[in-house]
């Protein structure tokens, strides 16, 4: 039915903890419940899944990681009735005593703009996006999914193993983050479709065999720099990308971007609307059942109908009335071929209103002084970074996602302006 890692799980394992949740005192009744779940086992996390959205119980899975007093925290903020650390043992009773009228998915937002909300999302809405998406996303239909992304997460949970599921396929889920053995598990399996985050498809891409290519990549959560776009395209036989929001859903989808920030035809179930072309994005907005959704992005659609991200609205950078993209910068300074990686943000300034701030990652020591030069050939003025910082790594969730916010109001050494 599954793998995780190595190690294949069978259809009598599920049945076997179906029959451990009927049992359970807490799990046996769970209509109207919403349980959160924080669990080791990966495959125990899916099997609850299954059994509350079959039985009309809500499902909030928890990284396995959290410690327990943080998940308490976190199931109490999501309006949970218990968390479950061990599915044969008693789960930690929380205060709430009514029930939920609708069975939900529970999951947060990213965060990376503010504080995390809780966001739910009814399983028939899910059910709707998981057709939606295997009816108009045919290419992958006899790929070997592997997951190397927490399935706690959409993009891990649906878009990776429900919709293997739905596809009868087996999904491999990979929680040994190690790009030499997620290389070993790609070679292992020929036709595979790797779900994965933008910085561990390029350090894939770098220690795949020089003779072979990726069968194929998904990515997602975060627009790939152009330099890395053009690395894994040349390295894959196929690029997918996608492109969502944790009310939504999974919105769009591309076959064959080309180029990095195309996220493909919106899918059928869903209305979107965005800018009309690249020099006036416009705020994506989704409509589904008389309800907008609001993404907070910045998008377009271009010549052939695909929806093109910009920005996040809150990440645009205001320069003395001109509009700045992170994204834009980003890929000019990550020409420079000593440059790994890098992050734009913005600070406020008390005389342009807003600063192009930058942190990079790169082999060697760069004086600022290069950066700038570098830029001032190819960016404007307006989108030229102020305070300029070299960092070890530039820190990003599981999802590859950086916060900006936190970024912005970090300080600044001074040291590193130059």
């Amino acid at each position: 039915m599954i793998y995780v890692n190595d190690d294949y799980i069978d259809s009598a394992f599920f049945s076997q903890c179906f029959q451990i949740f009927s049992a359970h005192p807490q799990l046996k009744d769970c209509a109207g419940k919403r349980v959160a779940v924080c669990l080791q086992n990966p495959a125990q996390l899916l099997a609850l899944c299954l059994y509350l959205k079959r039985y009309g119980g809500s499902f909030y899975p928890i990284l396995a990681t959290t410690p327990r007093l943080a998940a308490k925290r976190l199931a109490d903020k999501a309006n949970c009735h218990i968390v479950i650390f061990d599915i044969e043992q008693a789960g930690l009773t929380l205060k709430r005593e009514d029930k939920d009228q609708q069975a939900v998915l529970v999951q947060t937002s990213s965060g990376t703009t503010g504080e995390p909300k809780v966001i739910t999302r009814s399983w028939s809405s899910i059910d709707e996006e998981i057709e939606s998406y295997v009816a108009t996303f045919t290419a992958p239909q006899s790929m070997t999914p592997l997951i190397a992304c927490p399935i706690t997460h959409s993009y891990g949970l649906i878009c990776g193993v429900l919709v293997a599921l739905k596809r009868d396929l087996v999904p491999v889920i990979i929680t040994n983050i190690n790009p030499k053995y997620l290389l070993r598990k790609c070679l292992e399996n020929s036709e595979h479709l790797l779900y994965s985050s933008p910085s561990l498809l390029h350090s894939l891409v770098q220690l795949y065999p020089k003779q072979e290519q990726l069968h194929a990549v998904m990515t997602s959560g975060t627009v790939l720099p152009q330099a890395w776009f053009e690395a894994i395209k040349v390295r894959s036989q196929y690029l997918f990308q996608q492109y969502g929001c944790s009310e939504a859903g999974c919105i769009a989808v591309c076959e064959n971007p080309d180029y990095a920030n195309q996220m493909g035809f919106p899918l059928p179930h869903l209305r979107v609307s965005a800018g009309s072309d690249v020099t006036s994005p416009q705020e994506i907005i989704v409509s589904k059942n008389k309800l907008d959704i609001n993404t907070k992005d910045l998008g377009f659609f271009d010549v052939q109908g695909q929806l093109c991200f910009v920005s996040r609205s809150d990440d645009m950078i205001n320069v003395s009335g001109l509009n700045v993209y992170p994204q834009d910068v980003e890929n000019v300074v990550m020409e420079l071929a000593e440059i790994t990686d890098a992050v734009v943000f913005k600070r406020a300034d008390e005389l342009s209103g807003e600063r192009v701030c930058l942190q990079f990652v790169a082999d060697t020591m760069i004086e600022p002084s290069r950066i700038r030069q570098w830029c001032g050939t190819r960016l404007a003025n307006h989108q030229l970074p102020v305070d300029i910082e070299q960092r070890e790594i530039i820190e990003k969730a599981a999802n590859g996602k950086i916060n900006r916010k936190a970024l912005s109001q970090s300080s600044v050494s001074i040291a590193a302006i130059g």
